[in-house]
C-alpha cells in the first residue's frame, strides 16, 4: 500500500496588502516524519531578501532644493553633504533587495515637539517611511521610535582649531626660566646688592669721601646701590661707581654676570615667540581660553548646542556661542574654515567635509597642529529604520553587508577627507601682535603709575618739610 506524502509549505507576504507567498517547507510521512528541505535553514531574513520590486520610502534630509537633482553628483558637495553620501550608501540596499527606491524629502532630522516627532523621524514613525536615508545622532527620545542599525561612516562633528600662540596662554616674560633660575637670580641680586652696600660703605670710611663732592661716586645707601643693580639689569650702565680696586672687580662681576642673563633671556624671549600652546585639551580649557569659537550652521548644531545641560557646554553656548545682545557664532562651513586660517579660532564642524576645505585653503605649514576637541557627546551618525519595522533584519544585513564589502568606505573617501597630514612644518613669517607683548605694556603702565605717584609723594614731603623750616625759623 502505497504511504501518503504531505508536502509542508510556509507563506508570506513582502507587504501588507501583497500577494501570498508560498516558500516550502518539507515533507511528511507516517513513517519517516517530517524531512525538511535544505533551504529552510536559511535564516528567513537572508531567504525572503527579495523583495521583487517592492517600493520602499526612504526619508532623506536636505536644506537645499537643488540636491533634489543632484543628490547622485558630486557637484556642490559642501552643500547637503550628509544627505549625499546617505543616500550613495543606501543605494546597494535596494539593490541587493531587489526593492524600489522611493525619495521622501524633509527639511530636518526631527525632533520632539509637543510630544511628537517632526521631519525625518516623524516620517518614520507615521509609517511614511520605512528607512531613514540621512545618518542620524542618537538620542534618549529616539530610541523609543527608531532602530539604530550600523555606523557607516567615520567623520564626526567637532571643534577643531589651531595650537594658539605660547602669549594666548601664558606670559612669555616669565617663561624663560623656570621658577628655581628665577629664585637663583633673586638671590643673585640680593647678595650683589649686600656686597655693593658693604663696599661702598667700606670705600666711604676708607678714603673718608664725606666731603667729596665727586657725584660719580657711589654712596653707600640703599637708593643708589639699587639704581646700579637696576641698571646692570637692564644694561642701561650707570652714572655712579666705585673708585677702589674691590669695587671695580665687584662692579665688573654684577655686570658681566648679567650680561649673560640678558643675553640668555632675550634669547629665549624670541624663541618663546614663535612657538605654540598645547595646553587647551579640554572644553573646559576652550572655555577659558582667549580663542573665538563658531559652529557650522546646521540643525543639528542649532539643536544639540542649544539643549546642553552640563555646566561647561552651557557655558560655551551662552557666552561663546549665542551671547544674550549680540549676534550668534552661527556660520558657514567655508567661512569658518577661511577665519580658522586666519584668527585664533575654533570651529566645530562636518570633519569629512570641514578637512576637504582646509586642504583647499590652508597652505602646508598651517595643517600642522591642528587640534580637535569633542562638543556633542554621541557625535556618531547610524544609519536607522522606523521601530519594529518587518524589515529591519534584512536592512541590517544588506547595511553591514555594504560595509564589509567597502562600498561605505567607497563613498566615505569620495565624499570626505581625512584630517590633513602635516608634510612640512616649516616656519612662516608672524608680526608681533599685541598679546605677544601686552605684560611688557603693563609693566610699563604700572612703572609710568608708580613714577606719577612717586613725583607726588617727593613733592607733598618737599613742601612739607619747607612748612616746617618755615615755622621753625
Amino acid at each position: 500500500m502505497k504511504e501518503n506524502v504531505y508536502t509542508l509549505f510556509i507563506v508570506y507576504k513582502t507587504h501588507k496588502h501583497g500577494p501570498l507567498i508560498k516558500e516550502s517547507y518539507g515533507t511528511w510521512t507516517a513513517s519517516n516524519g517530517l524531512n525538511k528541505t535544505r533551504e529552510i535553514d536559511t535564516p528567513a531574513s537572508i531567504r525572503r531578501k527579495n523583495l521583487m520590486g517592492l517600493p520602499l520610502a526612504a526619508s532623506i534630509v536636505i536644506s537645499d532644493n537643488r540636491t533634489k537633482n543632484e543628490i547622485m553628483t558630486l557637484r556642490n558637495i559642501f552643500v547637503d553633504t550628509v544627505a549625499k553620501s546617505g543616500y550613495r550608501q543606501i543605494c546597494p540596499l535596494y539593490d541587493f533587495l531587489n526593492a524600489s527606491m522611493v525619495i521622501m524629502y524633509t527639511d530636518t532630522w526631527g525632533y520632539q515637539t509637543n510630544g511628537t516627532f517632526n521631519g525625518m523621524v516623524g516620517d518614520l514613525v507615521l509609517g511614511k517611511a520605512e528607512l531613514a536615508g540621512t545618518m542620524i545622532f542618537i538620542t534618549k527620545s529616539r530610541l523609543d521610535v527608531l532602530e539604530y542599525l550600523a555606523y557607516p561612516s567615520p567623520p564626526t562633528t567637532k571643534f577643531v582649531f589651531r595650537q594658539p600662540s605660547l602669549s594666548y596662554q601664558n606670559n612669555l616674560f616669565i617663561l624663560p626660566f623656570r621658577p628655581k633660575v628665577w629664585l637663583c637670580i633673586l638671590g643673585l641680586i640680593i647678595l650683589l646688592t649686600t656686597i655693593l652696600l658693604v663696599n661702598s660703605y667700606w670705600e666711604y670710611e676708607k678714603l673718608d669721601n664725606r666731603n667729596n663732592y665727586d657725584q660719580t661716586v657711589l654712596r653707600p645707601n640703599i637708593s643708589d646701590i639699587s639704581i646700579m643693580v637696576i641698571s646692570a639689569i637692564s644694561q642701561q650702565g650707570s652714572s655712579t661707581e666705585l673708585k677702589g680696586t674691590l669695587g671695580r672687580v665687584v662692579m665688573f662681576l654684577l655686570f658681566f654676570a648679567f650680561v649673560f642673563l640678558y643675553t640668555s633671556y632675550s634669547a629665549n624671549i624670541v624663541a618663546l615667540l614663535q612657538s605654540n600652546s598645547n595646553k587647551i585639551r579640554t572644553l573646559s580649557d576652550l572655555l577659558n581660553s582667549r580663542l573665538e569659537l563658531g559652529v557650522e550652521d546646521t540643525t543639528y548644531n542649532r539643536y544639540h548646542f542649544s539643549i546642553a545641560s552640563d555646566t561647561i557646554r552651557k557655558a560655551i553656548y551662552q557666552t561663546k556661542i549665542a551671547p544674550q545682545g549680540s549676534k550668534d557664532n552661527f556660520m558657514s562651513l567655508e567661512e569658518g574654515v577661511k577665519k580658522l586660517q586666519t584668527r585664533p579660532f575654533a570651529f566645530n564642524m562636518n570633519l569629512g567635509t570641514g578637512y576637504k576645505l582646509v586642504e583647499k585653503y590652508f597652505h602646508e605649514h598651517e595643517k600642522c597642529g591642528l587640534q580637535e576637541i569633542q562638543y556633542i557627546q554621541e557625535s556618531k551618525a547610524w544609519q536607522t529604520c522606523r521601530k519594529n519595522s518587518p524589515y529591519k533584519e534584512i536592512f541590517k544585513i544588506g547595511l553591514i553587508r555594504n560595509q564589509e564589502h567597502g562600498l561605505n568606505d567607497r563613498v566615505n573617501r569620495l565624499v570626505y577627507t581625512k584630517k590633513p597630514a602635516c608634510a612640512f612644518r616649516g616656519s612662516s613669517f608672524d608680526s608681533v601682535n599685541m598679546i605677544d607683548f601686552y605684560p611688557a605694556l603693563l609693566l610699563l603702565l604700572y612703572g609710568m603709575i608708580l613714577a606719577i605717584l612717586s613725583l607726588l609723594l617727593e613733592i607733598f614731603y618737599h613742601k612739607r618739610v619747607m612748612r616746617i623750616s618755615k615755622n621753625c625759623a
